[in-house]
Formats: structure tokens, C-alpha cells, sequence
């Protein structure tokens, strides 16, 4: 296998020597894990990633793992697939879709608008009261920002260690179950707490009226 992804990675070098160039389709960044892409992110700490790109959507908080690629793909033509797979799931579309900005071009707001589904996000041009009522509020989008840190802080996304292709695609999938069934365990403890406090509640009920005794002659 090796020898095969060295041959390759001198291809590309050779192809970028001869051309003057400092890119290349596909490619390889590490003999090991060929699959790997750089992914360019443009952030103060890291403007450059390696590793898988996947793309999630939140519902009532649960996560759902929409795509997943090695290779760099723009958001932004992603997010009909992604509402096209809540009907899939649920049989409907939904009332409303908080987005990043990227996802927010011409062509998502004509379609979110002919289904009948409200963009939480800035309008464009010069917007109407109506519209900047429907922008995202500060901490709107704070659940699907804080279930990425739960999972790179608690579960490891940010630290995958599998040399296989699909290995790693296993371990990604298997961090998205465990963030939903953990927000299962929470969304079941609330209602056996909500159960408990109804039952203490009759209980009372039931105890109180055993202290009074009608007469009626």
C-alpha cells in the first residue's frame, strides 16, 4: 500500500514542480493516512486542518450527521440535502433554520421561501422590520456551537487516532450516538423527575383528605 501512495505523492510533487504551483486536486498530506486532506479554515490558532468534514444538524437536541467528506466542500451548498433529510426523518419540513452566514446565499433563501420555512438570519439589503425581527438573536445558534465543544471536549472529535478510512468514519459516527443518547438519559431523567413530583403531588392530595370527616344528617 505504501509503495502505491509514495508513487502518488511524487506524481503530485512533480506535477506542482512543473507547473509552479503550490496546489494540488486531492492531495496527499500524510503517507499513512492518504485519505487525509487539508481543509483551509482561516482561524487565528489554525488556518489550515486536517482530517474529516462533516456537517450536523440539531433538532430538539438531538445531532444528526448529514455529510461527512475527506475532501473541503462548501457549506453553503449543502443546506437543501440537509432539509431535504428533516422531511426524510420526520415527514415534514420545519418552521425555522438558524444558519451560519455562509449558508445564507440567494439561492437557500429562494428555496427556504418556496417551502415555506423562515431563515433565521440578516436579511439582505435593506431590511423591513418584519425581516430583522427573523434575524438570530445572541445565543440563538449557542446549542448547535456548544454540542461541537461537547464533542471535541468530552468525546475526542478533535482527536481521532484512527489510521483507516473507515475506521474513522466509525469513530465520528459512533461520538454523534453517544452525544444523542446522552441527551437521551437527560431528557428521560427530566421527565422521571416531572413523574415523581406528580406522584408526590397526589400523594399529598390523597393524605390531606384523609384528615376531614363529612357529616350530613
Amino acid at each position: 500500500m505504501y509503495w502505491f501512495v509514495i508513487q502518488h505523492v511524487y506524481e503530485q510533487q512533480q506535477y506542482m514542480y512543473s507547473n509552479n504551483t503550490h496546489s494540488v486536486d486531492h492531495r496527499i498530506v500524510s503517507i499513512h493516512q492518504p485519505h487525509v486532506r487539508p481543509i483551509v479554515r482561516g482561524k487565528s490558532t489554525a488556518k489550515v486542518e486536517f482530517g474529516a468534514k462533516i456537517n450536523v444538524s440539531l433538532v430538539d437536541g438531538f445531532s444528526f450527521l448529514d455529510d461527512f467528506s475527506w475532501d473541503a466542500f462548501n457549506e453553503g451548498q449543502r443546506l437543501e440535502a440537509s432539509v431535504e433529510k428533516y422531511k426524510e426523518r420526520f415527514g415534514y419540513y420545519p418552521a425555522y433554520v438558524l444558519v451560519d452566514k455562509i449558508y445564507c446565499n440567494r439561492y437557500n433563501r429562494a428555496y427556504l421561501k418556496e417551502n415555506g420555512i423562515i431563515l433565521k438570519a440578516k436579511p439582505l439589503g435593506r431590511p423591513s422590520e418584519e425581516a430583522l425581527s427573523n434575524q438570530v438573536s445572541p445565543g440563538e445558534r449557542n446549542p448547535i456551537e456548544g454540542k461541537f465543544g461537547q464533542a471535541k471536549r468530552a468525546h475526542g472529535l478533535d482527536r481521532v487516532k484512527a489510521r483507516l478510512a473507515n475506521t474513522s468514519e466509525s469513530w465520528i459516527a459512533s461520538i454523534i450516538l453517544v452525544l444523542n443518547l446522552v441527551h437521551l438519559a437527560e431528557v428521560a431523567l427530566l421527565w422521571i423527575k416531572v413523574l415523581l413530583i406528580k406522584l408526590k403531588i397526589e400523594t399529598q392530595k390523597i393524605e390531606s383528605k384523609q384528615h376531614y370527616v363529612f357529616i350530613k344528617t
